[in-house]
């Protein structure tokens, strides 16, 4: 079975050439942290993919969900092929046959399968000279990631009158990459505390990944979130990260870090162990098992492969229609 990932990217000659643990920067926006880190970590673990801006004749087809809208204007024959999505932080696209979701709470191992998003490419760790001391505490993510009261003067102050440097290394989202090369989203040498509290939603952001938290477990540092099912849902002890809703809760959170420091080294130690089931290299292998293993047969269905002769504008139906003809659940 061909696999091919499919990327509408003006560079994309170059990129089927970069490194993922050295070229990280290329891969800050969501379509290609997803569908070109997928391609280059399969590819350098010897599986048979390739990397195009159209449509293969036949086989398996990877692409975000982002870029759906474009794909319509591709004419394609699509009978034989199998349309993966992966639906990052946006809407399910009807034009898939399966998708990729970033959060257990998506997933019914039938048509939708969950797959963590890869951790940071190349994460520097804290070094362990620090030891159990707090002074730094870093957000690092888009702006509009962090929730306000995290943002303001007053939280500022708090931090500095308790003699703790505040790291937001954050820029506004855009697709230009210009603007993100002064980001330093892999660099944990000197950070303490992983911080990262969105603004509130009451479904606790059911499209979002858990990346922070098993960056912070890569990194050796101990993570404060905010209420989200992905965290939740990677939770096996209280070990693996501290949970706020406000400031205050934050601030309670940051005095136990700096107050116990068996409590920091214990969640340090907890994090190493856990860190090891979202390497690189477990997630390769979780990819090439769904792609080449779990997939294919799945689309000898009959209602599937009534859904993939159909083609993509057709498959853009309300997902109330698609139901009603028993071609989505």
């Amino acid at each position: 079975m061909n696999v091919a990932f499919l990327l509408l990217d003006p560079e994309l000659a170059k990129l089927r050439s970069i490194d993922p643990d050295r070229d990280w920067r290329y891969m800050v926006n969501g379509e290609r942290a997803w569908i070109l880190q997928a391609y280059l970590r399969l590819r350098a673990g010897g599986w048979p993919v390739t990397l195009c801006d159209r449509p293969p004749p036949d086989g398996v087809v990877v692409f975000s969900s982002k870029q759906r809208r474009e794909l319509l204007r591709l004419t394609h024959d699509t009978r034989n092929l199998i349309w993966v999505g992966v639906r990052e932080d946006v809407g399910e696209p009807l034009i898939a046959d399966f998708e990729i979701v970033q959060n257990p709470s998506q997933a019914d191992g039938v048509r939708r399968f969950f797959m963590p998003l890869w951790p940071q490419p190349a994460l520097i760790p804290r070094d362990p000279a620090r030891g159990a001391r707090v002074e730094n505490i870093a957000f690092k993510g888009f702006e509009a990631n962090l929730a306000p009261e995290f943002r303001t003067a007053a939280w500022r102050a708090y931090l500095h009158e308790r003699g703790l440097g505040w790291f937001t290394d954050a820029v506004s989202y855009t697709r230009d990459a210009q603007p993100q090369q002064v980001l330093a989203w892999n660099d944990y040498h000197n950070i303490d505390i992983v911080f990262a509290v969105r603004p509130y939603d009451r479904k606790l952001h059911p499209r979002k990944p858990a990346t922070k938290l098993y960056n912070a477990w890569h990194a050796g540092a101990p993570a404060i979130l905010g209420p989200e099912l992905a965290y939740r849902d990677f939770r096996r002890s209280p070990l693996d990260y501290i949970e706020v809703s406000s400031a205050e809760e934050a601030r309670m959170a940051i005095e136990r870090l700096c107050n116990d420091p068996e409590l920091y080294e214990a969640m340090v130690r907890n994090g190493e162990r856990r860190a090891q089931e979202v390497t690189s290299a477990a997630l390769t292998e979780r990819w090439a098992q769904l792609l080449f293993e779990t997939i294919p047969p799945l689309a000898d269905d009959a209602r599937v492969r009534f859904w993939r002769g159909k083609p993509l504008r057709a498959k853009e139906l309300s997902r109330r229609t698609a139901r009603a003809l028993g071609l989505w659940k």
